[in-house]
């Protein structure tokens, strides 16, 4: 980003100036006074005043041999603020005519100093005529190293009264001597020099100059950034601005924004802001006439503050959640070019940001102690759910997810709020993937409450989850789509029938013969996702345990789902094969052996293991796992003795019910094959 050329332009202080003033509140919200005195500075390097004393004539003789030696700098010619930009263009064009000479500078460093102790009146014509000449690059570099840059830093570091014009062309020199020039930046802010000029952002005669100054200083310099951070430059500047103490000028608005934004992202800048910073933002963030880039840079800076837990908790406890999710409604309302790709790209991200804050806030354990489900604030994301703006469902889902933490909160959103039915909806709607995923990592949570579970399938979560089996798009969304399938059925007789129920009660109908499970075990056959055939694979063994020992018991009703799952679904067991040839989760591995024993019971279970043992990989699996070997997961663990020992107790009682029911479904390789592990392991635990 290009610098700034400074001129004498002056900018009135806005007539509202203190009306749109914060009250403090609880918050930590100093004045900007107080801020600029608790930092500490470096004193002025500079003799008293009216130390010397010098008559008038020889003052401008002086001043004569002053400006004969700087008689190349550019003729004073007043600049306003929107012609900075372009008056930096015309001097960089300049740049080729080579370096000034230092010499000529060092000369009159001596002169400056006199002027200065002598109480001169023409020190302010010196100054003058130094940040007029400052604007051509080449005598930066002259300016700095001949010790001028650091006698007029000394000046508007000066705590004695200095008359407004010395300091107005005291900033214009540091400011324009700065410009892309980091050596003379370096001079800056060795000594905080930083520092000395925020204190001018007070002067309603300097403000429109000083600023500036700070952002030719700054721009493209770290150390500048770091130091300007630490001076908690941010708070400053936004108090300006929510004071209205920043004339009402577009370039210098511009550079105030660009500043607190820029200061934002420095960690010491964040860490040493005042409380009332986040405030602030949001307030500045939220006004009716704010224009886009400049809600950018304050959304930007919101975020960076709420990635810390002292500002979410500050958030929280303040109770500026609400603020929050108004400066996310905000997004919404504000004017911006919808036509660019650049600003649709930009509102694209300040929401992601502004939703990622919110979830960080509502994962506080602090944000259910001060926003429960009957406050206001719970009421709003409520109606969010089903919101016609994406990212407002889905700051509504991730936040009242993470509220959903406990069986008794979770019960009441269902069984008194109903926001089941709010989600099933969505799931119901052509809501774009990311607001489905919120929706099912909600309901997710939801569907950990036992009692929950009826109430979802009642209200035919199960059909809504099925068509989202086929949401290729997007593999996060089948996935929990697939875990709400396994979810909903846990221990439940009732869900699970409605898992195998026919897809159309028209007998005729071919989909008859179809069920939701179907939809399920096609989403198995298609899908590359580990993940995803694993949790298939889970809903199948939480069938079978659910259901075989009730039906090895002469429940008629549990017999009648066993034949349903082994009659109308061909390749059951192929999922469960899944779960035991996945590395990663030994506990997993254990729960497929265990299944395929349940489903080893059942005749008709039998053929579905035999099919899964057609496997090479699970074959060789149930092989090891029969001679007690290790597995090793991905990450490089083993499981451990009780685990070994487990799995290959299930795989013993697999092996020895499908020997028992196989009813020649076996092949005689394969079975003789199965009767020697199973002699093997039992001489095994005779010998052992």
């Amino acid at each position: 980003m290009a610098s700034l050329n400074i001129s004498t332009a002056p900018g009135a202080v806005s007539e509202d100036a203190g009306q749109n003033s914060v009250s403090a509140a609880k918050l930590e919200l100093p004045s900007i006074e107080q801020v600029l005195s608790n930092l500490s500075d470096m004193p002025s390097a500079l003799p008293p005043r009216h130390s010397e004393t010098l008559a008038q004539d020889e003052q401008e003789k002086m001043f004569r041999t002053l400006k004969s030696a700087i008689e190349s700098a550019y003729e004073s010619s007043p600049l306003d603020l929107k012609s900075l930009q372009g008056a930096l263009y015309e001097a960089d064009a300049d740049a080729s005519r080579g370096q000034r000479d230092t010499e000529s500078l060092q000369s009159v460093h001596s002169i400056l100093g006199k002027l200065w102790s002598t109480n001169s009146g023409l020190l302010s014509q010196a100054a003058e005529v130094f940040a007029n000449g400052s604007r051509d690059p080449s005598w930066r570099v002259p300016i700095g190293q001949s010790g001028v840059l650091k006698f007029f830093l000394d000046v508007v570091s000066s705590r004695e009264q200095v008359e407004t014009d010395l300091l107005l062309h005291s900033l214009r020199l540091i400011g324009n001597s700065c410009a892309d020039t980091d050596e003379n930046r370096e001079i800056v802010v060795k000594d905080n020099y930083t520092l000395a000029i925020f204190r001018h952002f007070l002067n309603p005669d300097l403000i429109h100059v000083a600023i500036p100054v700070i952002y030719n200083i700054c721009m493209d310099y770290e150390p500048a950034h770091s130091q300007m951070a630490e001076n908690r430059a941010a708070y400053i500047i936004l108090r300006l601005l929510i004071d209205g103490i920043i004339p009402d000028n577009e370039a210098l608005l511009g550079f105030a924004y660009d500043l607190v934004e820029l200061s934002s992202e420095q960690a010491q800048g964040v860490e040493n802001s005042p409380e009332g910073t986040i405030l602030l933002l949001m307030e500045l963030a939220l006004n009716d006439d704010i224009l886009f880039e400049y809600y950018s840079s304050l959304v930007n800076s919101l975020s960076i503050y709420l990635e810390k837990e002292r500002f979410q908790n500050v958030c929280i406890v303040n109770g500026m959640v609400g603020k929050a999710l108004s400066v996310l409604r905000r997004s919404f309302t504000i004017d911006y070019d919808a036509s660019t790709k650049e600003d649709v790209q930009s509102m694209a991200q300040l929401r992601l940001k502004i939703n990622t804050a919110l979830a960080e806030i509502s994962a506080s354990s602090l944000f259910a102690e001060h926003y429960p489900l009957d406050s206001e604030l719970s009421q709003t994301l409520k109606s969010w759910v089903v919101a016609s703006e994406d990212q407002l469902q889905i700051c509504a889902c991730v936040m009242l997810g993470n509220l959903a933490r406990s069986d008794e909160v979770c019960q009441t959103m269902v069984k008194n709020m109903k926001i089941h039915e709010q989600l099933i909806a969505v799931l119901n709607s052509d809501a774009r993937g990311a607001v489905l995923h919120s929706a099912l990592g909600f309901l997710k949570n939801l569907a950990i409450s036992g009692d929950n579970r009826s109430r979802l399938a009642k209200a035919e979560i199960v059909p809504a989850v099925s068509r989202l089996w086929a949401f290729d798009s997007v593999p996060q969304v089948q996935f929990s789509a697939a875990t709400i399938a396994r979810q909903v059925i846990i221990s439940s007789m009732d869900n699970i029938s409605r898992l195998l129920a026919p897809l159309s009660e028209d007998s005729e109908s071919p989909a008859h013969q179809r069920t939701y499970l179907s939809l399920l075990l096609s989403l198995f056959e298609k899908t590359d996702s580990p993940p995803i055939k694993t949790e298939i694979g889970r809903t199948v063994a939480s069938i079978c345990r659910t259901v075989s020992p009730k039906a090895r018991d002469g429940d008629e009703e549990a017999s009648s789902l066993l034949e349903r799952l082994y009659k109308l679904h061909e390749g059951v067991a192929h999922p469960v094969g899944a779960m035991i040839t996945q590395t990663q989760w030994p506990v997993v591995r254990s729960e497929g052996w265990f299944a395929l024993a349940l489903m080893a019971t059942n005749k008709s279970g039998c053929a579905a293991v035999v099919e899964c043992l057609q496997n090479d990989d699970v074959m060789e699996l149930l092989k090891n796992t029969m001679a007690g070997k290790h597995s090793v997961s991905e990450e490089g663990g083993e499981a451990n003795e009780t685990q070994v020992q487990r799995d290959r107790d299930n795989a013993f009682v697999l092996l020895q019910e499908l020997l028992k029911n196989e009813s020649g479904v076996l092949s005689m390789g394969y079975r003789e094959t199965m009767e020697d592990l199973v002699k093997d392991t039992a001489m095994q635990h005779l010998t052992g």
